[in-house]
Formats: structure tokens, C-alpha cells, sequence
């Protein structure tokens, strides 16, 4: 999900424990041979690199970073295709199909990560429950899509969604009737083959979308994003005939228990879906879709996180679970903090160093006045360091959770659309900002309870500065080359005197104590990737 995805968890039985964070995805004992030894040797030696670099979340790190690899070039190509009109219809096209997949799953996919580890021989029931519903409500959603678009159309201020109203409608139940297919296969203990089907999603949905407008035109653009959901639900259902992912006769019983489960993580969803997404709502509902596309350039970054922080966020929460003692927690959660930083820290720093270079390089100079919303839409980053809605979850304080939801909705409202009447865009990025840091703080305080800790003694200070010291003074020390160097060269340029100034930073500061080297190699290695 988006940066900050919801993790459910209980305190001795995290809701999402079986996917596999120790294990390389190139490890997956059902994988066919296919595909060759060298491909296979790669991906297994690169998810053991993403787990020296990032623990044992790195396979889930890694699976993330493949689909990422390939969607980054969507938008990117599209700018060059199509007007700032298409663009941010585009845009609106996928926030309002988002939303929907976000919001109308119920619950239901999620309970597959419970359900299919512990119930083994029933869990075919609990798949056959969730792929009935979800394409029932498929249905639902797509004709509720195609009926609505008109309001839609004029709430947001764009004519383009009620002209491609049938492939939105398409796209949306294709997406939400196919959504199980990668948990469905995670949770049965085959990660490899959902992360293939995650990436190939990915790469068939650019790829169709970008050679559809370049050889067809625009409308083809969201015909052939529609394509791709009706091939995923076409995969599915042959999984489940064919014996690929469990399916068994639904029962009532086991219907009524996972309801009883999902639900109330579906209201959780909602309020989430609400918060995070209010700003671009708000702005879509503001301004024109030209304004909106420079919006969502500003904010296009800000979905990285989401690769780090959210298989992080899970493997603290098993941890969490684990944890015999309130020590042995609040060192889990320590760890978690500063390997966030070690990530998040260096990557601000880099994007406000490379930020007036990149947006215009990336996206043309029709985005260039994104550039100084990219900037302040940075500030965010840091503040995923602290996963204290991780910590929560594993301390089952979802009751609190949901009631402090609907507050941070209300936050969120007021700071975001005081922000639209008086500073424009800016504000709305900046009341984003604010939304989000008064949660961090919130939910620090609270989660500190459980830990039984003060709020300074949750993390190490002392360390989060260093990492941000040193972050700083590498982007110092790349600074110059943009007065010799432009564009490409200098984005590379700076890139090698950034990663090689912050390694460097990196290990003067660290504090010296007795260990083996292994360790500094592999805090080396994640320093790199860091600024990389």
C-alpha cells in the first residue's frame, strides 16, 4: 500500500506472518525450472543482498523494489505522450480505481495472510469465500463506477473520467475481483510466484498503457489498463480450477469467523484511504487537472516509502509478537527506527539535492514549477522513521487506532483545505505534513505506554542525528558539481560524491565499539543503497 500501509496484528498472532521475510524470493521450493539457472542465481543472490541490507524484511523489500522498477517509467513515458489534460486524467483515472480497491476489498484479502497459514485444512474455504465475494463486489463496484461517473466527472472537475467511464468501471472490478491472486498465493507459502505475478501486473499494465497511446491514442491508454484486469481475474480463477492456490466449498461457519476478522479491518482501511488521500481529493476538487498533474509530480517520490517502510512495519510486528519481555520490544522497535533512518534520512537529503535537476529531467520542463512543491513534499520522508503504527497493532490497539482515524480525518480536513485557500498547493502538501507529523507524535506517546519507556528513550537520538549529520554532509559535499555539471552528468556525478560522502560520514561517526567486521560491511552496503 501506500506509504504507511495497515498491518493488522494481535499481540501473539500478527495477521500477516507468513510471508516470508527471511527468505529470498528466488527460494521458493514449488518455482518451476523455467526461466534459466543464471536468472534464477540472480534473483537469489539478490534477495540475499536485500537481506543483509534490510534484515529480514529484504525479500519483501525486493519483491517491492522489482514492481517499483518497472512503474517508475510509466508516468515518466506518458508526460511525453500525452497533454497535461490526459496527464491528469491519467492520474484521476488511477486515484479513483485506487480508492475503490483500496476500500471495497472489506477486509477480505487481508485475512488470507490469518487464515490460509493457520487453517490447513480448511483453508481452501476461507480462498473460495474471499474470490466469491470479492468478485461479486467487483461487480458491484464497476457498475456502481459506470453509473457514478458523471458526478465524479464534475466533482473533480474532469471531463475525461465520464469519457472513459467504461474502462474505469472495467478496471476497477477487474482489479477488486482479482485482488487476491498475489496474498492468496503468499499465504499458501509460495512467495516467489506472487511476487511474478505482482511485477508482471506491473510490467504488462506500462507496457500496454504506454504502447496504446503512442500507436492508438489516448482512449486506448485506459482500454488497455482495463485489458490487464481482466487477464489478472482470468488468472486467478485458472489458479483456483487448476489446484494452483487452495479452494474448497465455502461454508457459513467459516464465513461468519473470517467476516468477524475482516471487517473491522476494513473500517480501518476506510479511515485510512480517507486521510491519506484527502489531500489529492481536495486538489483535484480545487483546481484544474492541468494543476493536479503538477501536484502529483510533486508528489510522485513520496510512494517510495512505502517500499521500505510497510515490509519493516511487518517484521517489527512479528518481532513485537515474540517479545518476551518490554525490553526485548522496545529494542525491536529501536532497531526498526534506525534502520528506517539509515534509509530515510539519506533519501530526503538526496532528493533535495537532486530535486530541481530530476523533476524537469524526469518529466520535462512543463513540470518545472513542481519543482518547489517536490522540495517541501520531501519534508515528509523523515517522518516515516517512527513505525509506531506497527507497534499499536502488535499491542491490539485497534479500537484506539480506529477512533484516533477519524480524529486525524478531521486534522487532516482542516489543516489541508486551510492550506488550499491560503498558500494554493503548497498549502495542501504542507497541511499534509503537519497531519502527518501530529499522528507520528500522537502515536510515539501512546506506543511509548506499552514500552513502558519515556518518548526519548524509544529510539537513540544520538544515533538519528549522526545518520542525519552525515546525510547532510554529503549532500554538502555533491553541492558544487551542479556548477560544472548538467543534467544526466551531474545527476550521476552526484549520486557517486553523495554515496561515497555519506559511507564515508557514515563511519567516522559511527561509535566506536567491538565488532565484527561483517557488521560495518553490511552497514556500508546499506549506507550505499541509502543514497543510491
Amino acid at each position: 500500500m501506500a506509504a504507511g500501509g495497515l498491518i493488522v496484528a494481535g499481540r501473539r498472532s500478527p495477521a500477516r506472518p507468513s510471508r516470508g521475510p527471511a527468505r529470498a524470493l528466488g527460494s521458493d521450493p514449488d518455482a518451476e525450472p523455467g526461466g534459466g539457472v543464471e536468472f534464477a542465481g540472480t534473483i537469489s543472490r539478490a534477495g540475499t543482498l536485500a537481506t543483509k541490507l534490510f534484515g529480514r524484511s529484504g525479500s519483501l523489500v525486493l519483491s517491492r523494489v522489482l514492481s517499483a522498477a518497472i512503474t517508475f517509467g510509466l508516468p515518466l513515458a506518458l508526460v511525453r505522450l500525452v497533454d497535461p489534460t490526459g496527464f491528469g486524467t491519467y492520474k484521476q483515472f488511477f486515484l479513483v480505481s485506487t480508492t475503490a480497491l483500496l476500500v471495497g476489498q472489506l477486509g477480505l484479502t487481508q485475512s488470507l495472510f490469518y487464515f490460509l497459514p493457520r487453517e490447513k485444512e480448511s483453508g481452501g474455504s476461507y480462498a473460495a469465500q474471499t474470490f466469491f465475494s470479492l468478485a461479486i463486489i467487483g461487480l458491484l463496484a464497476g457498475f456502481a463506477v459506470y453509473c457514478g461517473a458523471p458526478l465524479l466527472a464534475h466533482f473533480l472537475e474532469s471531463p475525461g473520467l465520464l469519457e472513459f467511464r467504461a474502462p474505469l468501471a472495467i478496471y476497477t472490478g477487474g482489479m477488486l475481483a482479482a485482488a487476491p491472486l498475489e496474498a492468496s498465493l503468499t499465504s499458501h507459502g509460495r512467495p516467489a510466484r506472487a511476487a511474478i505475478a505482482y511485477t508482471l501486473t506491473d510490467f504488462f499494465r506500462a507496457g500496454g498503457m504506454v504502447a496504446a497511446a503512442a500507436l492508438l491514442g489516448v482512449p486506448w491508454l485506459f482500454r488497455a489498463a482495463a485489458a490487464v484486469a481482466v487477464l489478472r481475474v482470468f488468472a486467478l480463477w485458472t489458479l483456483a480450477v487448476r489446484g494452483g492456490v487452495p479452494f474448497l466449498r465455502p461454508t457459513a461457519q467459516r464465513f461468519r469467523s473470517q467476516l468477524a476478522f475482516a471487517l473491522p479491518f476494513a473500517g480501518s482501511a476506510v479511515l485510512w484511504v480517507a486521510q491519506r488521500q484527502f489531500s489529492q481529493y481536495a486538489v483535484s476538487a480545487s483546481f484544474n487537472p492541468a494543476t493536479f498533474a503538477l501536484f502529483a509530480v510533486a508528489c510522485f517520490h513520496l510512494q517510495v516509502v512505502d517500499i521500505v517502510y510497510t515490509p519493516m512495519s511487518e517484521v517489527l510486528m512479528v518481532d513485537l509478537a515474540h517479545a518476551q519481555t518490554p525490553s526485548a520490544a522496545a529494542g525491536a522497535f529501536r532497531e526498526s527506527v534506525s534502520r528506517l533512518a539509515t534509509i530515510l534520512f539519506p533519501a530526503a537529503a538526496g532528493a533535495w539535492l537532486l530535486g530541481s535537476t530530476v523533476v524537469p529531467l524526469l518529466f520535462t520542463s512543463t513540470y518545472l514549477a513542481a519543482v518547489p512543491l517536490f522540495l517541501l513534499a520531501t519534508v515528509e520522508i523523515p517522518l516515516w522513521v517512527l513505525p509506531v503504527d506497527a507497534l499499536l497493532r502488535a499491542e491490539g490497539e485497534t479500537r484506539f487506532l480506529l477512533w484516533f482515524s477519524a480524529v486525524r480525518i478531521v486534522v487532516a480536513a482542516v489543516l489541508v483545505l486551510g492550506g488550499i485557500h491560503f498558500f494554493g498547493l503548497a498549502g495542501a502538501i504542507g497541511g499534509s505534513i503537519a497531519t502527518e507529523a501530529f499522528s507520528r507524535v500522537c502515536l510515539l506517546t501512546r506506543g511509548c505506554r506499552h514500552l513502558g519507556l519515556g518518548v526519548r528513550a524509544a529510539f537513540d537520538p544520538g544515533g538519528l542525528v549522526r545518520i542525519a549529520v552525515s546525510a547532510a554532509i554529503a549532500a554538502a559535499a555533491a553541492w558544487p558539481l551542479r556548477l560544472f555539471l548538467h543534467r544526466m552528468p551531474m545527476v550521476l556525478a552526484s549520486v557517486a560524491v553523495y554515496g561515497a560522502a555519506y559511507v564515508l560520514c557514515c563511519s567516522l561517526f559511527k561509535p566506536r565499539r567491538p565488532a565484527p567486521a561483517s557488521v560495518d560491511l553490511s552497514a556500508g552496503r546499506t549506507a550505499s543503497a541509502a543514497a543510491a
